[in-house]
């Protein structure tokens, strides 16, 4: 495999990558690029914006709720 896989859509971003700039909150950012994937699935299937965002919103809340 080449070394441009990265910059497909859906492909982990840079932020994953070993050796890459430490992470300040590891976690906290894997979790949002999670969601931004899953937002750009969402638009891809041409979801009403009003849906990915309540959607999201859920996901946040549960988060929150549980703090995982």
């Amino acid at each position: 495999m080449g070394g441009s896989s990265w910059s497909v859509p859906g492909a982990a971003p840079s932020l994953f990558v070993v050796g890459g700039t430490p992470l300040l909150h590891p976690e906290a950012q894997a979790f949002e690029a999670m969601l931004s994937g899953w937002r750009d699935q969402q638009l891809s299937r041409n979801l009403a914006k009003s849906t990915i965002e309540e959607r999201l919103a859920a996901v946040r809340r549960f988060q929150r709720f549980t703090n995982e």
